[in-house]
């Protein structure tokens, strides 16, 4: 709820903003979805200025408040403005998206096989994958694409190239062969393992998307997927002709181990976090005014007021902050660039914190 309140908020402000900029057609849309992301915003006199002005005034007495209302008793439905005959109206509720867009959204909803959702033949290199993915998920990604169905073809694109950019499951998929994808087929008898077949049962589409435009997509993990631990696996292990030692079983097995062991091994936690959360509840101040918390009252005893360790200390602190801005700075001057942002608020951040003497 306080996600869709903030986007409400979001799209009031650009409504308000189109407005002034004299785009009224804009401001009906914004300020139409802010209303219908949180019904108690107080618009409905905003509402009725920009129908005023943009000539929708023929409307029934009230039509405006009514269609208002309706949207507010069901949220999840979209409701249109019926066309008044003007051109404005007309031109508002089909700004939302395009044909091209529809058209593509059906065609990869339509295919099933990973190959033809990313357009590419059962030869191509991992390049080509990452070039197909790169153009398709920028067409139909949610935020620049509002045609029906977009998120799940969002989805398939994401799931195709999670899939066939990664050697050892596009082997499996090859393998299997495209008329019924496995992760449709075993959903249901691996989804306990958090494992349907390529790749984790839950994908974030929107995780993908960041990680190779913004952080770059990981190498293959080594998750031991081709280990079964079950009751097959004596019988595979006495196969071995050498009736000894297994090495390979071992080797498989070695990984498994080292985990468990690390998990009886003492975890280091941090001595400080930039948010308060427990246990980090005590509030200090570095010189350059950045906050952060530590977890008890021995932080003074520790690092002195003034001392060489504390001074040395909070300028490690003023360092990561500085890394984390320019990070985050980074990905919204990137997102501001494709359109999917118009603010940049850590961008804003980095600056106040350079100019601080």
């Amino acid at each position: 709820m306080d996600g869709n309140k903030d986007e409400a908020l979001k799209c009031l402000r650009i409504g308000k903003d189109a407005l002034e900029a004299g785009d009224r057609a804009r401001a009906l849309k914004f300020v139409t979805k802010a209303r219908r992301l949180d019904p108690n915003l107080p618009v409905d006199d905003l509402l009725s200025a920009i129908e005023r002005e943009t000539g929708q005034s023929g409307t029934p007495a009230g039509g405006a408040n009514e269609e208002a209302s309706k949207a507010s008793d069901h949220p999840s439905v979209r409701h249109r403005v019926p066309s008044s005959g003007s051109s404005a109206s007309s031109s508002s509720s089909s700004a939302a998206y395009t044909e091209e867009q529809v058209s593509i959204v059906r065609q990869i909803k339509k295919k099933k096989d990973y190959y033809e959702i990313l357009g590419l033949e059962k030869s191509c290199t991992v390049e080509d994958v990452r070039k197909a993915y790169r153009k398709l998920s920028l067409k139909v990604h949610p935020d620049k694409n509002k045609a029906p169905g977009a998120e799940e073809a969002f989805k398939a694109v994401s799931k195709a190239f999670q899939c066939l950019s990664n050697e050892e499951n596009r082997k499996k998929y090859d393998l299997v062969g495209s008329d019924e994808p496995v992760y449709e087929r075993h959903t249901a008898t691996r989804r306990a393992n958090g494992f349907n077949g390529f790749y984790e049962g839950d994908v974030d589409a929107e995780e993908i998307f960041r990680n190779f435009f913004f952080g770059g997509m990981p190498q293959a993990t080594t998750q031991f997927r081709g280990f079964a631990f079950g009751p097959g696996m004596g019988a595979r292990m006495g196969n071995n002709d050498s009736g000894g030692f297994n090495v390979r079983a071992l080797l498989q097995l070695l990984p498994v181990l080292i985990i468990l062991l690390l998990n009886f091994l003492p975890s280091s936690e941090p001595i400080y976090a930039f948010s308060k959360s427990y246990p980090y509840e005590y509030r200090f101040v570095t010189p350059k005014g950045v906050n952060y918390f530590v977890k008890s009252t021995r932080f003074e005893q520790d690092y002195p007021s003034s001392s060489h360790e504390r001074v040395a200390f909070e300028a490690r602190v003023e360092r990561e902050y500085f890394s984390l801005l320019a990070q985050h700075c980074r990905q919204e001057l990137q997102r501001l660039q494709w359109g999917f942002i118009r603010e940049t608020p850590h961008c804003d951040m980095l600056k106040r914190f350079e100019g601080v003497a």
